[in-house]
């Protein structure tokens, strides 16, 4: 089973034990059917209506993951009326997270706790548990929470990674997902408007790694 997946936005993420490949940009949605804080199983198939679906890797413990919260929701409720389905999706196994790891959070990625956790920040987004098998991120391949999967209406992957450039709200200055989104919407040719976004985020990281050699990080 993974390791519990760590998050950062503008470093480098930090990987699980076991490490799968990102799914390639024009791959079909890998299909998903997941117990979710709603009571309920969600399929892929039940977003067939909508034009875009996004699919967020998020999590419960980690308090990066927890600072995009407000953001997935706000994301969603900015969209829903254009039609754009979002999904986050819990991909840790609880039992692999460690005591340490829970220093600045309460909460693990319990099933459980991920229904309290949502009634207690009115988080209204789907928000399902691939905890148990661990078998939709093995399909997706999710580096880091959060982890961001955006679909056309073929359900093609056709944007894949950071939410935006800064996991400080006051600090973001790029809105990848955001952006991405819009490009779809708008019917821009996807393959190099939504390229500019990820070779903005490789850029992005591939700095800050720089960065933290030359101070010995």
């Amino acid at each position: 089973m993974w390791k519990a997946l760590l998050l950062l936005a503008l470093v480098p993420a930090a990987r699980a034990e076991t490490q799968h490949a990102i799914l390639a940009l024009g791959s079909p949605a890998p299909n998903l059917e997941l117990p979710s804080v709603d009571g309920r199983n969600h399929r892929l198939s039940e977003y067939a209506p909508s034009p875009i679906l996004a699919v967020v890797f998020a999590c419960n413990y980690c308090p990066i993951a927890q600072m995009y919260e407000r953001r997935i929701a706000q994301l969603a409720a900015d969209y829903h009326q254009r039609g754009v389905a979002v999904v986050a999706i819990q991909p840790n196994d609880p039992k692999a997270i460690r005591i340490d790891e829970l220093d600045s959070s309460h909460m693990s990625d319990s099933l459980e706790e991920m229904k309290t956790r949502a009634e207690n920040k009115h988080l209204t987004y789907p928000y399902l548990y691939d905890g148990e098998t661990q078998s939709v991120a093995e399909a997706y391949g999710p580096q880091a929470t959060p982890h961001v999967f955006i679909f056309d209406r073929e359900r093609r992957l056709r944007y894949e990674g950071r939410f935006d450039s800064s996991y400080r709200a006051e600090s973001v200055k790029i809105h990848e997902a955001r952006d991405a989104i819009e490009a779809l919407l708008a019917g821009i040719i996807e393959e190099e408007t939504l390229k500019c976004a990820q070779e903005a985020t490789q850029r992005s990281q591939a700095q800050s790694k720089e960065s933290k050699h030359d101070k010995g990080l």
